[in-house]
C-alpha cells in the first residue's frame, strides 16, 4: 500500500522533507510507519519519537490518531505536526 506523509513545522525541519510517498505492507500500523521513517527518511526523527524527546501530533486523513497500533489504509495521508500549546 502507499501512503502520503506530510512533515510540518519541526518534523519538516528535522527530516528536511515536507512531502513523501512511502510504500508499506498491507495492514501496516503507525508503529510500522515510524520504523520505515527511521530506515528510509530520518533516524533522528524516529529515535526522538521512540525515546520521548520529540512529540508530534499525528493526523490521518484530517483526524488526530494516537494509537501506535492504528492500521493504515492505502491512500492515507499522514501528517506529523507539533502539538497545539495553550498559555
Amino acid at each position: 500500500m502507499r501512503v502520503t506523509i506530510v512533515f510540518l513545522a519541526r518534523a519538516g525541519q528535522i527530516t528536511g522533507k515536507y512531502l513523501v510517498k512511502l510504500e508499506l505492507p498491507e495492514e501496516a500500523t503507525i508503529e510500522d510507519l515510524l520504523g520505515e521513517i527511521g530506515k528510509k527518511i530520518s533516524k533522528r526523527l524516529y529515535r526522538g519519537i521512540k525515546e520521548g524527546r520529540l512529540v508530534f501530533t499525528i493526523i490521518i486523513n484530517g483526524k488526530p490518531v494516537d494509537e501506535p497500533w492504528y492500521r493504515l489504509k492505502d491512500g492515507d495521508r499522514v501528517v506529523f505536526t507539533t502539538p497545539e500549546m495553550g498559555g
